[in-house]
């Protein structure tokens, strides 16, 4: 399995231009995120499918990570590398049974330290903490501040961890010197004029930091 750091990039519907989607995601692929998250909350079966398959397709182009969201029977359908589930998405054992342990799982685990260790134990294949800081993704989320995620980073040693929610250009820093692997956007690169400028801008960056 690929490592589970660097920049991750996930999608969301309102904020890619329909018309120019798989032009887009391509163009940031391009640049070459670690891993590339399809997040759709609304759709038919269908419509969902046939995304995941099209952006699997542009994935495997660029060697980039395929991660679907809370839905199994389209990661399993598509190909995909794994899935996300959240807080209240499927159980995890019950995921780790339908995918196969080849396939990668992470978990959202917000600011809670218990939830992060205990499916690091599990065997989640990274975890996903935040947000530190205000995110229009998540709007009603009460912020984790960057103790708490360091906290969580000196606790969980064996399972790569992303850091999610209002991560930009410039806080990008003090959120990595928390200690986690690595970050995941939806905003700050999906919500600009141009996605792939704002994906290039956020991995160099972060490579100069790590």
């Amino acid at each position: 399995m690929k490592k589970l750091d660097g920049l991750y990039l996930i999608t969301d519907e309102s904020l890619i231009d329909q018309e120019q989607y798989f032009e887009t995601i391509e163009s940031v692929l391009r640049v070459g995120p670690a891993l590339l998250q399809l997040r759709i909350k609304d759709a038919s079966y269908d419509d969902l499918l046939y995304k995941a398959k099209k952006v699997r397709a542009i994935a495997n182009k660029f060697d980039t990570l395929f991660i679907v969201n809370d839905y199994i029977d389209i990661a399993l359908e598509s190909d995909a590398d794994g899935i996300h589930i959240g807080g209240e998405d499927l159980d995890y054992l019950e995921a780790r049974k339908r995918i196969g342990e080849k396939k990668i799982i992470g978990v959202s685990c917000y600011g809670d330290v218990k939830r992060s260790i205990d499916f690091s134990k599990l065997g989640a294949d990274y975890i996903a903490i935040g947000t530190p800081y205000f995110t229009k993704t998540k709007p009603n989320r009460t912020p984790t501040s960057l103790n708490v995620m360091r906290d969580i980073t000196s606790k969980v040693r064996t399972t790569p961890i992303f850091a999610i929610g209002g991560i930009n250009y410039e806080n990008i820093s003090e959120v990595v010197n928390t200690g986690v692997n690595g970050i995941a956007v939806i905003n700050s690169v999906f919500g600009t004029p141009d996605p792939s400028v704002a994906a290039l801008n956020l991995k160099k960056q972060l490579e100069q930091i790590v």
